[in-house]
């Protein structure tokens, strides 16, 4: 089984870019299938545009543009492009950096997929960073990389006291993120009281319910940027938002940037 060194992907990489054991990597996929290989660092894959397939020793997943995997170090799989453009991103960590920032952390086994709204915004925005390439650049990568993943070990360290109602309240506002329910729904739903529901949720989430379920819509959003012929209004529309200004409102709230610039960044 072939293992991919450092920086390496298959592919057409048009930018590496390394900062303090953190790799950036941006790769256009030009093979349909991938076999079995596996990669000398842990890492991250983001896709900017088109679908991949990738099949492990547990199942496969379907990753679309704006998904986000995360990979165990010397995870072994396979991948397959279907037609059409595809783009990633890759973050890699090197095991000297995660020892030094997470001395005490044992990670999680194998791969998965990330669905923070949250985590999937700071990595457009750690792809705005990559691109910026002046004195700053090194910092602002560290900065957003650790902003990003910190949930993440956080996750790992504190699952044993993560209460069961956090999970349920989170899928249920993920899924029903264009016509939100009320407080009591989520509270009945979650199995707590809408009080501890209110007073905790900033907690798990980082941020109100109502912050929630804009960041979900902006993060909807971003995925259909690379979607040619589709409007900026027409997503707005699809997403949820009352306009495309109330749009642009909120991805300048969330991601500091409006849609137009992002949409012209990930198709560089």
């Amino acid at each position: 089984m072939e293992k991919l060194s450092s920086g390496e992907f298959f592919g057409v990489t048009s930018q590496k870019l390394e900062t303090g054991g953190l790799i950036l990597t941006n790769t256009a996929y030009t093979h349909d299938y991938v076999d079995w290989h596996h990669h000398e660092n842990v890492y991250f894959t983001f896709l900017l545009t088109g679908k991949v397939i990738e099949g492990n020793k547990k199942g496969k997943v379907n990753l679309s543009a704006g998904g986000l995997l995360f990979h165990n170090v010397q995870e072994s799989h396979y991948n397959i492009k279907p037609p059409g453009e595809t783009r990633g991103m890759h973050l890699e960590l090197r095991q000297s950096w995660i020892r030094e920032m997470y001395p005490n952390v044992e990670m999680r086994e194998g791969s998965f997929e990330i669905s923070c709204p949250r985590t999937k915004i700071l990595f457009y925005k750690l792809l705005r960073e990559s691109q910026m390439a002046d004195d700053l650049s090194a910092l602002g990568i560290q900065n957003l990389v650790m902003e990003a993943i910190n949930p993440l070990f956080s996750v790992a360290r504190e699952s044993k006291f993560r209460p069961s109602w956090v999970d349920k309240a989170g899928a249920l506002l993920r899924d029903n993120y264009l016509c939100p329910p009320d407080l009591k729904t989520i509270a009945a739903v979650a199995g707590v009281h809408p009080v501890h529901l209110s007073r905790s949720f900033t907690k798990y989430f980082g941020c109100t319910i109502a912050e929630y379920m804009r960041l979900l819509k902006v993060e909807r959003a971003f995925t259909q940027l690379s979607l040619k012929g589709s409007s900026l209004s027409t997503i707005a529309h699809s997403c949820g938002f009352a306009d495309q200004s109330h749009m642009i409102r909120c991805f300048k709230a969330f991601s500091g940037d409006t849609p137009l610039f992002f949409r012209r960044l990930i198709k560089f």
